[in-house]
């Protein structure tokens, strides 16, 4: 089912706190998950600046690609201690690719999972059933990482959101 207007815009508004790419560093970074429950990074090109400022997110998703062309290199292929792959194909959200995302949420150790598709809108499930004080970052196409803290209303935002698009 394609998706309303309304719904298209609501997706490319950043659900966080937007830095501006030239304004990222690491302290700036380091000061947004401080107290963070979990960290977990959406996107290879912020999962591979993460890993370039020491931090090793507790979950990251990623898909070999950056805006649709496949990645020459990656530092996401830093030390895991687990991968886990799924498919989700372009633009939705596939059942299998959340039951996933809940059992790597739930490891107590660094998850790496291999999208076999797109990964950008698995940052809705992310969202919806991260655990409160996560921090989920992710890339806003050509301007920066977008900062999401999960509160119940960052929760409720997704599921509302995810509601109405569905899943495959």
């Amino acid at each position: 089912m394609p998706l309303n207007p309304d719904d298209v815009l609501i997706l490319k508004t950043p659900f966080g706190t937007l830095i501006q790419d030239e304004k990222v560093t690491k302290d700036k970074i380091k000061g947004f998950l401080k107290d963070a429950r979990k960290v977990i990074s959406v996107g290879d090109s912020t999962t591979d600046r993460l890993i370039s400022f020491g931090i090793l997110p507790d979950l990251s998703v990623i898909d070999g690609k950056e805006r649709r062309l496949k990645r020459s290199s990656s530092m996401s292929n830093s030390t895991f201690q687990k991968e886990l792959r799924c498919s989700n194909s372009a633009g939705t959200i596939s059942r299998e690719a959340v039951s996933l995302l809940q059992d790597a949420l739930r490891s107590h150790y660094p998850v790496r999972v291999i999208v076999d598709g797109e990964e950008d809108m698995l940052a809705l499930p992310i969202f919806s059933i991260a655990p409160d004080c996560s921090v989920v970052l992710y890339g806003q196409p050509l301007e920066g990482i977008v900062i999401v803290k999960i509160t119940p209303k960052t929760r409720k935002k997704a599921k509302d959101l995810m509601d109405r698009i569905g899943f495959d």
